[in-house]
């Protein structure tokens, strides 16, 4: 391992030094961390693959999300239903997390879009009649309360950009 060592057992510290420097962690790992750089390390690729790898997860989750809330919508806790309600919540605080957590709000929308697809096509009726998301209230309350709640919750993630540079995108605007 790339850890420190400790001054030799001799005691002697002009030997432990040099063993501490010849077995120490590589440059821009800290001690407690020997093998994650520091915050100005940064690897572009391993960057690109890191941030592909959690876009992959945020859609996996939606798609799990929507799998299991279109069996779980018609829960009932009395006159209540309690799965429904439970559903747009989750379905509100999983972009929002996602959004703060990656800081744009693609992260945000993924889960959400990935969602709708999946709870979309579990309402549509098979030729055998066979349907998973009834057009209950229960049913519309999961499909609109949740795309609704998606959809605030992408709204309110703040943009990374000023205000109109999806429009100027580099140009330079001239102050008044």
């Amino acid at each position: 391992m790339d850890q420190p060592v400790p001054a030799h057992a001799s005691g002697d510290p002009e030997e432990g030094a040099a063993a501490g420097r010849a077995l120490s962690a590589p440059s821009g790992a800290s001690a407690a961390f020997p093998y994650v750089g520091d915050v100005g390390d940064t690897d572009p690729a391993r960057d690109a693959f890191v941030t592909g790898a959690a876009y992959m997860a945020l859609g996996l989750l939606g798609g799990i999300l929507g799998l299991i809330g279109s069996f779980a919508q018609g829960w009932w806790a009395g006159s209540v239903p309690a799965g429904a309600i439970a559903l747009i919540a989750v379905n509100f605080v999983v972009p929002r997390l996602a959004g703060w957590a990656m800081g744009t709000r693609l992260a945000a929308a993924l889960p959400v879009f990935i969602w709708a697809d999946v709870a979309f096509i579990l309402s549509i009726e098979r030729g055998e009649g066979d349907l998973i998301v009834p057009g209950t209230m229960t049913g519309y309350l999961f499909i609109i309360g949740g795309l609704v709640s998606g959809v605030a919750a992408v709204a309110l993630v703040p943009s990374t950009r000023e205000p109109g540079g999806w429009l100027t995108r580099g140009a330079s605007v001239p102050r008044r």
